[in-house]
């Protein structure tokens, strides 16, 4: 927190004029300085994509959605409805623009600015977001795998389970059996 403002007001019942001094706290950023740093977030996304820049893109999307992040934090903290009502449509307003400029970092911008950039430029955006479908296509394979291997593996560990709780039930059978047997001769030699 950051002092807003100081406020100066006489001390009652003290002689001279003596004056103190009280501090008002609010909260460090305010919704708007949130708004102005994701504005200035976007318009530099916006270039990137202008230069075709993806990396570049991708670190910016990451700034604004933890931008986007602060301000759901902020929102929470308004008590007013009617500015927490606007506060939300503003946010709405801003994710929306944040998942366009998302879905056009992914699979290029498809309008007349990418058919007028280098030849190529749009089979390169192309190629970039397949790459990227690629990429997770093979994660998910991955994920796959990993996850059968574990599901044998539980598999057979239930059939062990299943193999021991067979031997454990028949040995106390075969204990019980002996149990009574073992009294039984007891009982004969006392008699």
């Amino acid at each position: 927190l950051k002092p807003a403002s100081r406020r100066t007001y006489p001390t009652p019942g003290t002689e001279g004029g003596r004056r103190e001094e009280e501090t008002i706290y609010q909260p460090t950023m305010a919704l708007a300085d949130y708004y102005e740093d994701l504005d200035e977030v976007l318009k530099e996304i916006k270039d990137l994509q202008a230069k075709g820049d993806s990396s570049g893109t991708d670190d910016k999307l990451e700034e604004a959605e933890e931008i986007l992040g602060d301000i759901e934090i902020q929102m929470a903290s308004i008590l007013d409805q009617k500015e927490k009502k606007e506060a939300q449509s503003n946010y709405a307003k801003y994710k929306r623009k944040i998942d366009s400029l998302k879905r056009k970092a992914l699979l290029g911008d498809g309008n007349s600015q990418a058919a007028a950039g280098p030849p190529g430029s749009g089979a390169d955006k192309s190629r970039q977001g397949l790459d990227k479908l690629n990429q997770g296509r093979d994660m998910l394979m991955g994920t796959e795998e990993v996850g059968q291997k574990i599901l044998s593996d539980l598999a057979v560990q239930k059939e062990t389970i299943k193999r021991s709780t067979q031997t454990m039930k028949d040995t106390n059978s075969e204990l019980s059996v002996a149990q009574k047997l073992a009294n039984k001769m007891s009982r004969w030699w006392r008699a």
